[in-house]
């Protein structure tokens, strides 16, 4: 299983003053102390749904209830195992979902659930998420257009500066890039032998290919660590605030959207 869930909640553990790193994760410090900067909400809010999804004490449901087979399948159930029925209902666009007694308090201290359906709140949290089992259809929704032409025309020098460069790969670039490919295949043949390491053929156009890999994992990166829905391209100051929340759908969906309009001639890094 991944451990993205868990490494979201050292982090959050950390910044909010309850254990310090140790380079592979966090230990409990022995005085506690919330920090004067207190990380944001959403990001919290998303670690909590992230680690209560991985531990299997969230579950997201079809429309009627059912959990998906995949889910079933996933966690070894057997298709006539009864699961119970879901404790969160529909609302706000969100569909239904079942969370375990010790995650659902969580769950409404957060202000993500009220009333035993999910709150107004929840929704923009949830497009991070993005449950298969739902079908949202976010890029289609009005808020996620305004939220584009907002990151499109608000967006800060720095930041378009960084857009530019990774979106444009180079002939220097792709020269560098196949040194540094040539030199690692040797590095290989060199320690485990020749006849043993069997690498493809390195041209330029397979160069290339890879960097155009490698940056679109950089621009995902750029809007995870400086871009949020609800408050567009993010200050220095608030910056400081933001989790690195991975896998996140909705800094995803705004990545191609944003890089499809700003570059129509190099929809390779909107994919």
């Amino acid at each position: 299983m991944s451990t993205s869930a868990y490494q979201f909640g050292c982090d959050a553990l950390i910044a909010l003053g309850q254990a310090e790193e140790t380079g592979r994760g966090a230990r409990p410090l022995a005085h506690p102390r919330l920090p004067d900067i207190l990380p944001r909400w959403d990001d919290i809010c998303v670690t909590v749904l992230s680690l209560a999804s991985q531990c299997g004490l969230l579950s997201y449901r079809l429309p009627d209830g059912r959990e998906p087979p995949a889910a079933a399948a996933w966690w070894g159930r057997r298709e006539s195992e009864v699961m119970p029925q879901p404790n969160i209902l529909v609302a706000h666009g969100l569909g239904p979902a079942w969370a375990a007694p010790e995650v659902l308090p969580v769950l409404c201290a957060l202000g993500l659930v009220e009333s035993g359906q999910w709150a107004t709140a929840a929704e923009p949290v949830l497009w991070r998420k993005e449950p298969p089992e739902w079908r949202l259809d976010i890029a289609a929704d009005p808020r996620f257009q305004q939220a584009l032409d907002r990151a499109v025309n608000k967006m800060p020098e720095d930041i378009r500066r960084r857009l530019d460069r990774l979106v444009t790969i180079t002939e220097a670039d792709v020269t560098e890039g196949l040194i540094r490919r040539e030199a690692h295949q040797e590095g290989l043949r060199a320690e485990h032998g020749a006849g043993r390491v069997i690498c493809l053929p390195l041209t330029r156009e397979s160069v290339k290919q890879g960097l155009v890999f490698l940056r679109i994992h950089e621009l995902d990166w750029l809007f995870f660590l400086n871009w949020r829905l609800s408050d567009g391209w993010l200050s220095p100051p608030a910056r400081k605030r933001a989790m690195e929340i991975f896998h996140d759908s909705i800094a995803i969906r705004m990545r191609r959207a944003v890089v499809t309009q700003l570059y129509p001639d190099r929809l390779e890094f909107s994919g």
